[in-house]
């Protein structure tokens, strides 16, 4: 595995059918990030075992992203997950409308031939809200199984051997006792890591999730796992949520939320730059007045004489390159650049963000950081 070192929080890159969602490899280069690491869903890719497998080299230089360290998980985050098409067996994956039944024997080939870095084992996250306890128990009891299965193949397998590293999901939905039992079975494993999974099924359900319906049982099912190992959280989630997930303990995130921001022809204006000891009052009136919560709607008919860049104080190359105006006749015209440049402007100002919150954690002041953010809402 790449030797790497990423300070926390910090999101990941997510990726599309091998890509970072409306870039190429070019036009990457502009958000300047030198290590960056990327999430690769199998779900775009279960297809590619016998061209991988002659292809030799593993899927980063496959997708022309060597210089990157790579996770493989199951599902795309930015897109709702199917509920009801897992089997005793199997867990399914779609791709468009291609539905692929993945068993522990086809997923251990993708595995060994795609040599990701960090590879997160066949789970069952599929626990929508106000799924059966019978339900939930068979995720938990599978997900466990999967586990196994694969810590004992990754031990004996000389193609994938020490040199990936595992992180473990953990399920249960949103019962309290069934997290208990998932975290306490899953921490006595030799994994790298741990990924709080089966709180939503990706897409719109984690955009739309409300912290204080998961609180308790997030925050007691942290607390069961060893504080030495990263524990991940994929996702959209909102700035506020960030926050409400950092303070729990969540380590490593996804770029889920500014990807899906992009797909609806948004821009993320809220504020990202942590200030020591700022004016709360100063900060609110910095507030756009075409935003709605942390965004501004580029199809809104009034951008199309402003002549400003999207946030006036981003170092983005859309911002230093480009109008509100522009953009909004982009968009209106539907021409494909509109969604390069929102694309652009939304991962940077998402990764500022999060620098700005490693920032405010180590001065000690992230409910001033947090205080300003709403002030802005």
């Amino acid at each position: 595995m790449r030797s790497k070192i990423f300070q926390t929080p910090f999101p990941l890159l997510n990726t599309k059918g091998g890509a970072i969602p409306h870039l190429t490899r070019e036009t990457l280069d502009y958000l300047n990030m030198p290590q960056a690491s990327i999430l690769i869903p199998l779900q775009y890719h279960s297809h590619q075992i016998d061209v991988l497998q002659q292809f030799k080299k593993g899927i980063q230089p496959f997708i022309g992203l060597s210089d990157t360290v790579s996770i493989l998980t199951i599902q795309d985050p930015t897109e709702e997950t199917r509920s009801g098409y897992h089997n005793n067996k199997c867990i399914s994956v779609f791709n468009n409308s291609n539905r692929d039944m993945i068993d522990l024997r086809k997923y251990i080939e993708f595995v060994k031939v795609a040599k990701p870095d960090v590879w997160i084992p066949l789970c069952d996250g599929d626990t929508p809200k106000e799924t059966s306890k019978k339900r939930i128990s068979k995720a938990v009891k599978k997900s466990l199984e999967y586990l196994d299965h694969c810590l004992e193949i990754k031990d004996v397998s000389p193609e994938i051997g020490a040199g990936s590293a595992i992180v473990a999901a953990v399920q249960g939905g949103n019962e309290l006792s069934a997290r208990k039992y998932s975290a306490k079975e899953t921490a006595t494993r030799p994994v790298d890591g741990f990924m709080l999974d089966g709180f939503h099924t990706n897409g719109t359900t984690a955009d739309a999730l409300v912290w204080e319906e998961i609180k308790e049982v997030f925050s007691e099912t942290v607390n069961l796992l060893p504080k030495t190992k990263p524990r991940f959280y994929f996702g959209a989630a909102r700035p506020d949520l960030v926050f409400d997930l950092f303070t729990a303990g969540v380590d490593v995130f996804d770029s889920s939320y500014p990807v899906m921001i992009t797909e609806r022809e948004e821009a993320l204006v809220f504020p990202n730059i942590f200030v020591p000891n700022s004016n709360l009052d100063k900060s609110a009136s910095s507030m756009s007045k075409y935003q709605t919560g942390h965004v501004i709607s580029m199809r809104d008919p009034e951008l199309k004489m402003d002549m400003s860049s999207l946030v006036p104080e981003c170092s983005c190359y859309t911002c230093r390159n480009f109008t509100r105006a522009y953009i909004h006749h982009l968009v209106m015209v539907k021409e494909m650049l509109a969604k390069v440049l929102l694309s652009l402007h939304n991962l940077h100002h998402y990764q500022v963000f999060f620098k700005s919150l490693r920032e405010a954690s180590k001065a000690d002041q992230l409910e001033n950081f947090r205080q300003a953010l709403h002030a802005n809402q």
